[in-house]
């Protein structure tokens, strides 16, 4: 029985490894049958095929492809892909996180899309270069600006300005000697489809812009709208304007685009300029706003932390250190239905001629309907939390709830702001009480036992009594 039983276990062993060796044996010729950058993928009849929806990068680091930026392009205009017919018409994702200083050198000597007349879509996985300084292993180095077609997607490993951090991040650096204004632009005249010069689907997420110094813009869109968007990115030693969304066509180019979100600008150990700005929405028609962002100058010299100068936008979630104005509405351009929400002045006032102003409504263009909640001042005596050219206030409280400023008309402007020290119109079920701003007008909805008893009145307004004391008087 003994001999039966192994008899039969051999053949059921036999039979067994036969079928593992056949599967074994199709596998390895399908595996070799894949072509060089191609992902693995089961298609409908449960075989392995390569997919060229995935491209690894890696393995195409050569001496004929000398660094990051060429063996991108070469994948992008189809060089390298002539075995699998070519690049996606639909587009592909590139993994590009395999090369790094080993395999290849990271000091590009062009851009990407450079000299490819109809750049495709891709979205590309860059690899982590190293915390920045002074861990910087080894940054990507660009000398001239990358001009980013339609649908395509840069992901980076990681942002994070702190220096001697160990997380991963990928860092994109300005070569000094820079030969541009910008290092990343969204869409261009050349690139964005005719006739309307506009393009769809831009983005930058995780990773980090180095200008290393250099007077020169972060990013710029005035060419891209829908799906067009910033996330978690650093802008770091960067003496011109962090992130610009403007009018780089026609009219509105970057409606719709955004949000712009997660942004942290540094200057690092360089002092900010004249023309050293945070973030700038010009003319740019109404976005997704811009939600999340971190500015710091290290030094007041720098002007404006945010330029604000086009309508229909919100900057929201926003802390600014070493600017004269944190958020400047209107200085270039008309800004009108605009939002300002928690944004923190963290800052001390400075050496020059300028007040720190925490949000600055200038003069000489229409801002109307500009609403501001939770503004917070912490840079103490002599700055301040709200400065209006338009209407005249200069606030220096620590917090103002609300400032509202609405429409023009017969000469003034219609405005709301729960600070003390201006007036305003408020509105109660009891009579009001305690200290209040000349002119406020307030509003008792209660009945005549709770608006003032025997002088009850549904209208109030501050007025200065014989004394020189301001109190609360009934109107009617």
């Amino acid at each position: 029985m003994r001999d039966v039983i192994g008899v039969r276990g051999g053949v059921k062993l036999l039979g067994i490894v036969a079928v593992l060796l056949v599967c074994l044996t199709a596998f390895s010729i399908t595996a070799k049958a894949q072509n060089p950058g191609n992902n693995a993928v089961y298609n409908a009849n449960k075989t392995v095929v390569g997919s060229a929806a995935f491209i690894d990068a890696s393995v195409f680091a050569s001496n004929a492809n000398p660094n990051i930026c060429a063996i991108l392009k070469n994948i992008l205009n189809g060089t390298l892909l002539v075995n699998q017919g070519g690049y996606p018409a639909t587009g592909a994702v590139i993994d590009a996180r395999g090369l790094n200083s080993t395999n290849t050198s990271m000091t590009c000597t062009a851009s990407p899309w450079a000299g490819i007349t109809n750049p495709p879509s891709a979205t590309i996985l860059l690899p982590a270069t190293g915390a920045l300084p002074p861990n910087t292993s080894n940054p990507i180095v660009i000398p001239t600006k990358w001009i980013l077609p339609p649908n395509t997607h840069l992901i980076g490993e990681g942002d994070g300005i702190p220096s001697g951090s160990s997380t991963p991040a990928t860092t994109i650096q300005a070569k000094n000697g820079f030969t541009d204004s910008t290092m990343i632009e969204f869409g261009s005249s050349s690139v964005c489809p005719d006739p309307a010069k506009v393009c769809t689907g831009i983005s930058v997420e995780n990773l980090t812009l180095d200008g290393q110094g250099q007077s020169i813009n972060g990013i710029t869109n005035g060419f891209s709208q829908d799906q067009t968007y910033v996330n978690h990115v650093s802008l770091y030693q960067i003496r011109g304007v962090g992130l610009l969304i403007e009018q780089g066509g026609p009219p509105g180019n970057a409606t719709n685009s955004g949000p712009y979100s997660n942004v942290t600008f540094d200057t690092g150990s360089f002092q900010g300029t004249g023309g050293t700005v945070c973030a700038q929405i010009l003319n740019a028609g109404s976005t997704h706003g811009i939600h999340g962002l971190s500015c710091a100058a290290e030094t007041t010299d720098a002007p404006a932390a945010v330029l604000l100068d086009s309508s229909n936008n919100s900057i929201e979630d926003v802390r600014i250190v070493g600017f004269y104005d944190g958020i400047s509405v209107g200085k270039n351009a008309p800004a009108q239905s605009n939002v300002l929400l928690n944004i923190i002045g963290d800052t001390g006032k400075g050496t020059g001629a300028s007040p720190v102003r925490v949000v600055h409504i200038e003069p000489g263009n229409a801002v109307t309907d500009l609403s501001i909640m939770g503004l917070e001042n912490m840079g103490g005596s002599g700055t301040y939390s709200l400065w209006d050219d338009v209407t005249g206030p200069q606030l220096s409280d620590p917090s103002v709830g609300i400032y509202a400023l609405g429409d023009s008309a017969n000469g003034g402007y219609s405005r709301y702001t729960t600070s003390p020290n201006l007036p305003s119109w408020a509105v109660g079920s009891n009579s009001p009480s305690g200290a209040c701003a000349r002119g406020s007008l307030y509003s008792c909805t209660g009945g005549s036992s709770n608006c003032g008893g025997a002088s009850a009145a549904a209208l109030w307004a501050c007025a200065m009594n014989n004394t020189g004391t301001l109190q609360w008087v009934s109107v009617k």
